[in-house]
C-alpha cells in the first residue's frame, strides 16, 4: 500500500510539473508573439501554444506522440527503479543469516514474500538449482541476475533512443519548413510570398525547438536512470557474491 501510494505521489507530481511547465510556456508563447507584432503594424492576435504548435505541422503530431511515450516511461521508471525495492539491504542480511544456518527453506520462503525485488529472484535461482557437486547454482545465479538486469537497461534505453529521434525529427520539420517557404517564393505573387515565407521559416523553427523540448528533459531523465541501474548493479554483483558463497558454504 506504502508503494502504490508513492507511485501515485509521483505520478502526480510529474503531471502536475508538465501541466504548470506548458502553462508557463504557452504565456511565453504569446508575450514573444506580441513582441514580435509591435512594430509598425501591430498584430491583430496574439499566438497561443496551440496555434504556434499547430503551424510546426505533421511532424508535431510525430514529437507530441514521442512526448507522451516518454513521460509514460519516466513515470514507470520513477515507480520501479527504486534501489532500495530492487536490492533490499534488509532482505539480504536476512537471507544470509538464514544461508549461514543451512535453513534454505526459510529462505526462500523470505525471499517468495519479496518476489519484486531482483535480488529475491536471484537467491531463489540459486536454491532451486543448488548442487554442492557443481557450480548450478551459480550459473542459475548469474544468468537470472543478467536477465534482469538487461531487462532494466533496455527500459532505460528507451529513453535514450527517444533522446536521439525527437531532435531528428525537428530537424526534420525544419527542412520541410525551409523547402515549403522557399518554394513559395517562385510561385506566388508579390502579395502573398510574404506571408507563405513567414509561415514556412516559422513551421521549421518550431518544430525545431519542439525537438529539442522534448529530448533534453528526456536527457537529464536518462542520466539519473542509468545513475540508479548502475547502482542497483553494483549492488547485485556484491550480493550475490556473498550468497552464492553461503549457499555452497565456501
Amino acid at each position: 500500500m506504502t508503494n502504490q501510494r508513492n507511485m501515485l505521489k509521483a505520478a502526480l507530481g510529474v503531471f502536475v510539473f508538465l501541466l504548470f511547465f506548458f502553462c508557463r510556456l504557452d504565456t511565453v508563447f504569446a508575450q514573444v508573439s506580441g513582441m514580435l507584432g509591435s512594430g509598425a503594424e501591430p498584430m491583430p492576435t496574439e499566438m497561443t501554444l496551440w496555434q504556434t504548435l499547430k503551424a510546426g505541422g505533421g511532424v508535431m503530431v510525430v514529437i507530441g506522440l514521442l512526448s507522451v511515450v516518454a513521460v509514460a516511461i519516466i513515470i514507470y521508471d520513477i515507480m520501479m527503479l527504486n534501489v532500495n525495492k530492487l536490492a533490499p539491504r534488509r532482505l539480504f542480511e536476512d537471507v544470509m543469516r538464514k544461508l549461514e544456518s543451512r535453513d534454505f527453506g526459510a529462505a526462500q520462503t523470505a525471499c517468495r514474500k519479496e518476489n519484486n525485488s531482483i535480488i529475491s529472484k536471484v537467491v531463489l535461482a540459486g536454491l532451486e538449482r543448488r548442487n554442492p557437486l557443481d557450480d548450478s547454482a551459480r550459473e542459475a545465479m548469474e544468468s537470472t541476475a543478467r536477465i534482469e538486469l538487461t531487462n532494466l537497461w533496455q527500459n532505460i534505453n528507451y529513453l535514450s533512443d527517444i533522446v536521439a529521434v525527437a531532435p531528428l525529427l525537428g530537424l526534420l520539420g525544419t527542412v520541410l519548413g525551409m523547402i515549403q517557404a522557399f518554394h513559395a517564393v517562385p510561385l506566388q505573387s508579390a502579395s502573398i510570398k510574404t506571408t507563405l515565407l513567414a509561415a514556412g521559416i516559422s513551421k521549421a523553427m518550431v518544430t525545431t525547438a519542439s525537438g529539442l523540448i522534448v529530448a533534453i528533459p528526456v536527457l537529464m531523465a536518462y542520466s539519473y536512470f542509468r545513475g540508479q541501474v548502475q547502482q542497483v548493479t553494483n549492488m547485485i554483483e556484491i550480493y550475490s557474491t556473498d550468497i552464492i558463497k553461503a549457499i555452497q558454504n565456501k
